[in-house]
């Protein structure tokens, strides 16, 4: 039985068509196209029309471009000059007949006038000769033996100066400085102080807060020409003056505190001085004396200023230089002490005395682990619930008594476990 595969092999069996003549035109033009379009070096194809457009390109370009010049250089010509630029002056230059230039063709009238062409300067009724470069109008007719010329040339004014003065050179901060401006001729001008700020205006004055040194700038402006003027200013640390004192009957004794200085010089308020970081001062009668410290680092100085109480009756609290903390945990604020050592940090003497009272603890770091304003409030060697680590720590505290004794107690407390 045939399949229906069978009956189609055998009914075109042998059956030809030929595509009809439209059809191969159409074939034929696309294989053209793809030819064309595809590098041969053998066939004329797109890359060699693109080629010959580029070589066409450049060849009109170059041709523009000689166009170009023929007429720029028929056009006005400009040549540099190698005058100044302050002061701006038309002038008129009239160039001496010469038989080159009545002989010269129209393309030669349109040279340079170079820096050696002799030249005649008329300006404000004088004549001068000159030797520079100018702006030649190329319209000139060949035939004239003279040539008009305008030049604008600038000169820099002779009095035209930047130069400023300063109230002082160097000084403590924080430290002011008025700065005067000098300079002459000058339409504007502008500071630079070295610290950051800057002005515009005519005088200025300057407050530098750190120490170290500045280079002030003062820049001045005429016209194109500008000038610079440098000074230094140069700034010290400023010291600060602390004082710490303790007075027994009329015994004074003073030390300085934190001074970063070399020279100390205290006035104990009855006539009499000393100098040293540390000193001890006997009154000679009871009374309210004004006690001063003045500090200096050779250049800049500081002084501090208190009022001292010398009273008849002397009261006097002092504190034990070491702690044992309890391991059983915080103690409480409660004044105690244990048979054998201190288990609560707390001022002894004439307590019952003290008016007014402050006690801080600080660890190596100053940082504050205690503070109390009440002298029976004592510190048990903890801090926020924790047991602090063994070592040294230092105590501050400022105290008066009824009669009008006062002083400052600082030292240091060594922490001990239990």
């Amino acid at each position: 039985m045939n399949t229906p595969e069978d009956l189609f092999k055998n009914k075109f069996s042998g059956f030809e068509k030929s595509p009809s003549d439209k059809v191969w035109k159409k074939i034929e033009r696309q294989l053209t196209i793809q030819k064309f379009l595809k590098f041969n070096p053998k066939t004329f194809n797109i890359w060699y029309l693109a080629a010959s457009c580029l070589v066409a390109g450049i060849g009109l370009a170059h041709f523009v471009n000689q166009e170009n010049e023929t007429q720029e250089y028929n056009a006005k010509t400009f040549v540099s000059s190698s005058y100044d630029y302050t002061a701006s002056k038309r002038k008129v230059v009239v160039l001496k007949p010469s038989t080159e230039n009545k002989q010269s063709t129209k393309t030669s009238q349109n040279k340079d006038i170079t820096d050696n062409a002799d030249k005649t300067l008329i300006s404000e009724g004088r004549t001068e000769k000159i030797s520079q470069k100018y702006f030649l109008d190329s319209t000139q007719n060949a035939e004239t033996s003279k040539t008009t010329i305008a030049q604008t040339q600038h000169t820099e004014s002779k009095d035209f100066t930047s130069y400023f003065e300063m109230s002082a050179h160097s000084g403590c901060a924080p430290f002011s400085v008025e700065f005067k401006n000098l300079s002459k001729n000058t339409e504007y001008c502008y500071w630079n102080f070295g610290n950051g700020d800057v002005s515009y205006d005519q005088d200025s004055k300057v407050v530098y807060l750190e120490p170290g040194q500045y280079y002030v700038t003062l820049k001045t402006v005429n016209g194109v020409f500008s000038k610079i003027y440098t000074d230094t200013v140069q700034v010290f640390a400023q010291p600060q003056a602390q004082v710490s004192y303790v007075v027994s009957s009329k015994t004074l004794i003073a030390e300085a505190k934190n001074a970063k200085a070399s020279a100390f010089v205290w006035n104990f308020g009855d006539g009499i001085k000393a100098v040293g970081e540390k000193t001890t001062h006997a009154y000679s009668d009871y009374g309210v004396y004004h006690l001063a410290l003045t500090i200096s680092n050779n250049i800049c100085a500081d002084t501090i200023e208190t009022d001292i109480n010398i009273l008849p009756q002397q009261y006097n609290i002092k504190f034990p230089n070491a702690l044992t903390v309890s391991a059983s945990g915080p103690q409480g604020s409660g004044i105690s002490r244990n048979q054998n050592y201190v288990t609560s940090f707390y001022p002894r003497g004439d307590v019952n005395m003290l008016s007014k009272y402050t006690l801080k603890i600080l660890n190596r770091n100053r940082k504050e682990v205690f503070s109390t304003d009440d002298p029976r409030h004592g510190w048990d060697g903890y801090y926020r619930g924790e047991r602090l680590p063994k070592g040294v720590y230092v105590y501050v505290c400022q105290y008066e008594f009824a009669g009008g004794e006062h002083g400052n107690l600082t030292g240091n407390i060594t922490l001990i476990w239990e």
